[in-house]
């Protein structure tokens, strides 16, 4: 303990220390940005229309690139009682030159408090393999029993079907894609609901890729490069509004980039199987059999996702003039 003038202050530990230096390079959470793409290139070459995604991945890494380093960071402290972050805020507001370093302001100690909740939501749905979705309930994260957690949510998803199922219709309805890819979801989501776990995981895992095939491609035949489809997921959540989202993008990011289109082998074949998230390939070539309700749920979410991801870059393109 560090005594001035009177007041007890709290040492700040090593880890939190560099939490809060963390903190202090995102002092505004600022709105995501989607980014403006040049795809004149793209268009006079007639590629891959998938080719631009890089760029993208680019430009929203280097606005995300704080928020990672933080969220690093949160991964590797013991976070500490709300008493002590109390105290921090007390001395900050009274006592900031008296410190070797720089004294995080009481905004950044009240942003450092949710973002200490929003990391423990976030490592419950790593534990679990949930993907995160604006439907979910995070009220029910803090639970550190996995089995309860698990029973928990699925109680909330079963029981609250009907609404949350229209609350992804509506959503899906409004994104600027072909009215066959709005009509799949719809199918997808009753499917869900009458428990055919197996349907909705063949049904949407190769609608991604024919969307992308139609509004990308001209409707060609051949191979189509969905590897570079599943870049960052926030692209149209300001992070100032609803730093939830922003905050869970990076896992969705972080399992979508290396996971949805890897191909299967034998080594990897177990642990695909063993992995709530379906693979693409893994479930068209019956490599792995997905029929959970888990299963089920991950294709819904990460298809919403997709399909929004798509949506933005045709308006990107229209933009630039790449697409008419």
């Amino acid at each position: 303990m560090k005594k001035i003038e009177g007041l007890v202050v709290p040492r700040i530990p090593p880890d939190v220390e560099a939490a809060f230096k963390a903190l202090r390079a995102i002092p505004k959470v600022e709105a995501l940005q989607v980014p403006q793409v040049d795809l004149s290139a793209f268009t006079e070459m007639r590629k891959n229309a998938l080719t631009v995604f890089p760029e993208w991945q680019r430009q929203i890494t280097q606005q995300m690139q704080p928020m990672a380093d933080l969220q690093r960071q949160m991964r590797q402290i013991a976070l500490p009682p709300q008493s002590v972050i109390d105290q921090f805020n007390d001395a900050a507001k009274n006592f900031r030159s008296s410190f070797q370093f720089p004294v995080p302001s009481a905004e950044q100690l009240e942003i450092f408090k949710q973002l200490s909740e929003l990391e423990v939501q976030k490592r419950a749905l790593e534990r679990i393999g949930l993907l995160p979705h604006r439907s979910m309930p995070v009220s029910l994260l803090t639970e550190q029993d996995d089995d309860v957690l698990r029973s928990t949510l699925q109680q909330h998803y079963t029981e609250n079907w009907e609404r949350i199922g229209e609350g992804i219709r509506e959503r899906v309805n409004s994104f600027d894609i072909d009215d066959e890819a709005k009509a799949v979801m719809v199918e997808a989501l009753e499917a869900h609901r009458n428990g055919h776990y197996r349907s909705v995981c063949r049904l949407l895992l190769p609608e991604i890729e024919r969307v992308a095939r139609v509004e990308f491609e001209g409707n060609r035949a051949g191979p189509v490069n969905m590897k570079k489809v599943m870049v960052e997921p926030a692209l149209d959540l300001p992070l100032s509004e609803t730093r939830l989202n922003g905050y869970f993008a990076l896992l969705l990011f972080d399992h979508l980039a290396d996971h949805l289109y890897v191909r299967v082998d034998e080594k990897n074949r177990l642990e695909l199987q063993q992995d709530p998230v379906p693979n693409r390939h893994a479930a068209i070539h019956g490599i792995v059999v997905y029929r959970s309700f888990w299963n089920s749920l991950n294709v819904i979410f990460m298809t919403d996702f997709a399909f929004q991801l798509m949506a933005a870059i045709k308006e990107a393109q229209r933009q630039s003039g790449g697409l008419n």
